[in-house]
C-alpha cells in the first residue's frame, strides 16, 4: 500500500506529460514558415493596419496586426487590445507578393493568408495545434497604436 501512492502520482504526471502532444526539447518551434525558395517583393496593399477578432473557447479577442513596409525589412506586429495592449513582433515572417505568413518564434500562433482585394487579407490561423479561418480588415479608424508607424 505504500507503494501505490508514488505509482499512481507517477502513472499520473506521465499521463499529464503525453496530453501536452510535444516530444522535441521545448525551444524547438512548432511551426516554421518556409523561406527556402525567394519571394517575390510584397505586395505594396499588405501595408498598413488591420483588424479582427480571434474566437477563443473563452472569449472573443480583438487583435490589432500592423505591417510596416518603409523600411529595409518588413515589420510585422500583433496588439492584443483586450490583454493590456500586449504586443507581439513576430520573428517568423514571409511576404510573398500578396501572400502573408507570420509565427511566433516556438509556434503559440501561425497565420497564413493572402490580400483578398485591397482591404481584407483572408487565411488560416493555427493556434494550439487547431487551424481555423481568420480575416483581416483594413482598419477605418485614424488611432495610432503603440509602436505603430507613422500614417
Amino acid at each position: 500500500m505504500i507503494y501505490r501512492v508514488p505509482l499512481c502520482l507517477a502513472l499520473l504526471l506521465s499521463l499529464m506529460l503525453t496530453a501536452c502532444g510535444r516530444n522535441d526539447a521545448p525551444d524547438v518551434p512548432l511551426y516554421t514558415i518556409d523561406q527556402s525558395t525567394p519571394a517575390a517583393p510584397p505586395d505594396r496593399a499588405l501595408g498598413g493596419r488591420w483588424e479582427t477578432v480571434l474566437e477563443t473557447s473563452v472569449n472573443p479577442r480583438p487583435l490589432t496586426l500592423l505591417v510596416d513596409l518603409s523600411g529595409p525589412a518588413a515589420d510585422v506586429r500583433m496588439t492584443s487590445p483586450s490583454q493590456g495592449g500586449a504586443v507581439i513582433a513576430f520573428e517568423q515572417v514571409r511576404l510573398d507578393g500578396p501572400r502573408i505568413a507570420f509565427a511566433t518564434r516556438l509556434g503559440a500562433l501561425r497565420f497564413d493568408g493572402a490580400l483578398d482585394g485591397e482591404n481584407r487579407i483572408a487565411g488560416q490561423v493555427v493556434q494550439g495545434g487547431l487551424v481555423s479561418p481568420l480575416s483581416f480588415t483594413r482598419a477605418q479608424v485614424s488611432r495610432q497604436e503603440p509602436g505603430e508607424p507613422p500614417r
